[in-house]
């Protein structure tokens, strides 16, 4: 690997720590969401700045999909530049879930302050008598595709970590219609989480949110889609860190849909 591909790879890394929530941030994109009859599916997988603009190679060793009757099956990628390729069997009937599994990224330098996290650069001291932590990143990403008629096995929450258990089926989301969704950290809902909901093309837009929403105190968020096309939820959750421990987490969990009319 090049000294200029590291470089690109680390600067990624730490945009995606220090910048705001908008900047290279994780998606999977399937050529289809509607299969039809089709045996397999084409997936993609980066980080972006734009939505759906692929910029650094989204890579991870549990690449997967799960099939309607719930079986896992590991996934290969061939990564590029700028984005990982994945192919997925689609033989059986019924929606399949496509993800990346747990990622482990770079772990960061960061103080506890005031009841949040402050992220340090190399630069950066941390404030006087502020604790400071480790703190690692976890990305997940998942995607739904539907191969003839839409099945629920799928749809079940992994009870670990940042996840979304979707309300409404992923593969069955019309424009005008609320898509409703619970947020779930270690299989329990989560209260007041903030959600950023994208669609396609950013660039071309002043405005990069679709929609920013806060889940209730059952943990549950919904948005509309105001029209046909591809849309993306994702939020970040960074717990309170364990008393007497020094590493921390932060966890992002994304899930990419589609609207029709």
């Amino acid at each position: 690997m090049t000294n200029l591909r590291l470089a690109r790879l680390s600067l990624g890394a730490a945009l995606l720590w220090f910048s705001g929530a908008q900047a290279h941030s994780p998606y999977l994109l399937p050529n289809l969401f509607d299969l039809g009859k089709r045996d397999h599916v084409t997936v993609l997988g980066s980080f972006t700045e734009d939505f759906f603009e692929p910029d650094v190679a989204m890579k991870s060793d549990d690449y997967h999909v799960l099939t309607p009757t719930g079986a896992k099956q590991a996934l290969t990628p061939v990564y590029t530049r700028d984005l990982a390729i994945l192919e997925a069997e689609t033989k059986e009937q019924g929606t399949y879930r496509i993800s990346t599994g747990k990622r482990g990224g770079r772990t960061a330098k960061a103080a506890w302050v005031d009841g949040d996290w402050k992220f340090l650069s190399p630069k950066d001291s941390a404030p006087a008598g502020a604790k400071t932590y480790d703190v690692q990143s976890i990305t997940v990403s998942d995607v739904y595709v539907t191969q003839g008629k839409p099945s629920e096995q799928v749809l079940a929450p992994r009870g670990s970590g940042l996840e979304y258990r979707v309300l409404s089926h992923p593969n069955s989301i019309f424009v005008g219609k609320e898509v409703s969704f619970e947020v779930l950290f270690d299989g329990k809902p989560l209260a007041g989480h903030a959600v950023s909901v994208y669609t396609g093309q950013a660039r071309y837009s002043d405005k990069k949110a679709f929609a920013e929403v806060i889940s209730d105190k059952a943990g549950r968020f919904s948005f509309k889609p105001d029209k046909p096309g591809v849309y993306l939820a994702m939020s970040r959750h960074r717990p309170t860190p364990a008393k007497d421990s020094q590493q921390g987490v932060s966890y992002t969990y994304s899930v990419v849909l589609e609207a029709t009319e």
